[in-house]
């Protein structure tokens, strides 16, 4: 028997649906903590002319140079002048929404060597009685390009979101964009971090020389990303800091009280590493960027994706070109990963 054009975009789309229902996309194969976190976290916005922007501020003084400025607070007796001053300080972070394409196609010849036939049809006419051979293999087929489409896009919106935005000018900004290696020089959002010491994150590179361990830094660090009003609840790291953090964690003492002979005395695991509550997470995407030796400790209020309205997740069923015997099906995003703060951003690094 034949199917329609229609009833083969219906079999892909509940396919589809089967494989991309809800959020954040499907985490096959490897663990994508990053992007679960940041799509369940997803922010909309209108669609519109322009880029997307936020009021950010950091200089709480008033205008003017010098160690004293009009307005500042100070003393007086009598018939003394003062000065009154004038506030500014208000900065925008600007950026531009993108957007982003996948799309599979499906061969008519495809379904022949299945022995089905697809019809071109206007008008939904067509055969509707298919054995369940027929439906059975058509359906397999479209599960499994939609089961490898939705992981191919899970992988690669994941590297993206861990990128810095420079391998694809109209792709999507990455969370190496924001926290970076040297935050005290560059751009982000269109503010500069050299000249707005309050718009960086914080950057520790730990080679275990100081006073402090590991252990010892981590905290130090967590104090100040909350110095600001920050609250980091998501920690991200490569294997080799783990491990060097399970390691600090142990050294720092197993005792027992029932006798080292007994079995619950000498068991090795460990529970999860959590600060404040907040697990620390093994990211394998950390691994094959070679930064197994990096932590990220993220705000996830203040660095998050913005989707705009109606546009992220779309599907598409193109019509088939005249001169191509094919099915296509695709998905669109359009938005942004964007911060409006900065300094409730960590990274540490091991030497």
């Amino acid at each position: 028997m034949a199917f329609t054009t229609n009833e083969l975009a219906s079999i892909a789309n509940a396919a589809l649906d089967y494989h991309f229902r809800g959020q954040p996309l499907p985490q096959s194969i490897q663990e994508k903590p990053l992007l679960a976190k940041l799509e369940s976290a997803t922010k909309s916005f209108p669609g519109g002319k322009g880029d997307i922007t936020k009021a950010v501020k950091g200089k709480y003084e008033y205008e003017g140079t010098g160690a004293s400025r009009d307005g500042d607070l100070s003393g007086y007796t009598h018939n003394d002048t003062v000065t009154y001053g004038t506030i500014a300080g208000i900065e925008r972070a600007r950026y531009p929404w993108r957007e982003l394409h996948t799309g599979l196609t499906f061969t008519y010849t495809e379904a022949k060597i299945d022995g089905i036939t697809i019809v071109d049809t206007l008008n939904s006419t067509g055969e509707k009685k298919h054995s369940k051979r027929e439906l059975t293999a058509i359906t397999n087929i479209m599960e499994d390009k939609a089961f490898s489409m939705s992981e191919i896009l899970s992988r690669q919106m994941n590297d993206m979101l861990w990128g810095d935005g420079t391998n694809d000018p109209l792709a999507f900004l990455g969370v190496q964009y924001f926290i970076t290696a040297t935050p005290e020089v560059g751009v982000t959002g269109g503010l500069d971090r050299a000249t707005n010491e309050w718009w960086r994150n914080r950057y520790v590179s730990f080679d275990g020389t100081g006073t402090l361990d590991l252990v010892e830094t981590f905290n130090t660090e967590m104090r100040q990303l909350r110095r600001f009003g920050g609250r980091p609840n998501l920690f991200l790291c490569g294997s080799d800091f783990l491990d060097a953090l399970t390691k600090a964690v142990r050294e720092k003492g197993l005792y027992t009280d029932s006798n080292w002979s007994r079995p619950s005395a000498t068991n090795l695991t460990i529970a999860a590493l959590t600060f404040g509550g907040v697990e620390f997470h093994y990211d394998p995407t950390l691994d094959d960027l070679g930064m197994a030796k990096s932590c990220f400790m993220i705000d996830t209020k203040h660095l998050y994706i913005m989707a705009m309205d109606q546009e992220w997740g779309r599907r598409h069923h193109p019509a088939r070109p005249h001169d191509e015997y094919a099915s296509y099906t695709s998905i669109t995003y359009s938005g942004q990963l964007i911060a409006d703060q900065l300094n409730c951003h960590g990274r540490i690094d091991l030497a």
